[in-house]
């Protein structure tokens, strides 16, 4: 079936695109638009619908535009003064590091601990724990930590975090010393696509979610990197974004719109709506990074190229992951979650 709701995703792109900028024409597309994907997600977990999602997705994007105009109407009450101060960076690098040096280094206690406590699940439950214990650990694009703290509550004998966010470094940095783990972390500033690191220094490596996020054609180089520091025969696991999916057509639009809007406005109205922290770090990603979609067979063709064999694809185990038994036990599930979150742990050829 055709996906029907994404000319309409389109008109709504254009009726937002076309009024002029100002602070609250921009509260009003944060507003409208964190409503429609958040109306979109209640219909993507609900395995009972009888009506096709893509049409439920159509009616949605039509109650927006609705919405959106009635806004406008309102438009009289705004300030004559409209200066909309900082937009986003325009290149994509600046303006993911500008992005999640506003998310990820501003975490509370149990914020974090959460995080971290998320991935050592997603370590046990895929029966990775055996691969971690012992080993020298690399976290490629580590942010503030979350995952390389779990390597190290499994069992890794150290591990080195490398990223290109200062705070979110300093963040990691502190954390270890709080927990009294600085002698085993090593976290710093760079490029992931050289790092700088001793060839065949690790036996396992991280890259969780980040690599959607540069250039296609740095993507690999940034494998080739994975793979030159990796031992032979050690093992990396990899995430990437799906492909196929309702949600991502919506979230890459709502990109698209938002392209020129401040990262610390929308959160400003995001916190006005009480929203949770995990979930508004959630909606800021979705609502301004940039991501690559792949499917299953194009990870596993591009790893194999970069010398990885081996392939097991993993469960990311929380209820709102994309995993593949959510997408094969969904009436819908092709539908709603197209190919899936791709999560693969993969071996370095000998």
């Amino acid at each position: 079936m055709e996906k029907a709701y994404l000319k309409e995703l389109d008109a709504l792109a254009k009726l937002m695109e076309e009024v002029e900028q100002t602070p609250y024409t921009n509260f009003a597309k944060v507003l409208v638009l964190t409503t429609m994907n958040m109306r979109y997600e209640k219909i993507a977990f609900n395995k009972k619908i009888k009506t096709h999602p893509y049409i439920l997705t159509k009616e949605i994007i039509s109650d927006s535009m609705y919405h959106f105009n009635n806004l406008m109407e309102l438009c009289f009450i705004e300030s004559s003064v409209k200066e909309i101060g900082k937009s986003k960076s325009k290149t994509l690098e600046e303006k993911h590091e500008d992005l999640w040096q506003q998310i990820w280094p501003r975490h509370s206690g149990p914020e974090f601990q959460e995080f971290v406590r998320l991935k050592t699940d997603r370590l046990r439950i895929n029966n990775l724990v055996e691969f971690v214990q012992g080993e020298e650990c690399v976290d490629f694009g580590c942010g503030n930590g979350s995952f390389s703290f779990a390597l190290l509550e499994k069992g890794a004998k150290s591990v080195s975090g490398i990223d290109w966010g200062v705070d979110s470094i300093k963040y990691a940095q502190n954390f270890a010393k709080l927990k009294g783990l600085a002698d085993r972390t090593d976290f710093k500033v760079g490029d992931v696509k050289n790092t700088g690191y001793q060839s065949d220094q690790f036996g396992f490596a991280v890259s969780n979610g980040v690599f959607h996020h540069l250039h296609e054609f740095d993507i690999t180089k940034a494998l080739r990197e994975v793979a030159r520091v990796l031992k032979p025969g050690g093992w990396l696991w990899y995430y990437v974004d799906g492909k196929g999916a309702i949600s991502m057509d919506l979230w890459d639009k709502t990109v698209e719109i938002l392209k020129d809007v401040d990262f610390l406005f929308i959160e400003r109205i995001l916190q006005l709506m009480n929203i949770s922290r995990n979930k508004m770090v959630h909606i800021m990603d979705s609502s301004s990074a940039t991501y690559i979609h792949y499917d299953y067979n194009e990870v596993v063709s591009l790893l194999s190229d970069c010398g990885f064999q081996n392939f097991k694809r993993l469960s990311g185990g929380a209820d709102t992951d994309y995993d593949l038994d959510v997408v094969n036990n969904d009436p819908f599930g092709i539908e709603k979650f197209g190919s899936g979150d791709i999560r693969v742990v993969c071996q370095l050829q000998n």
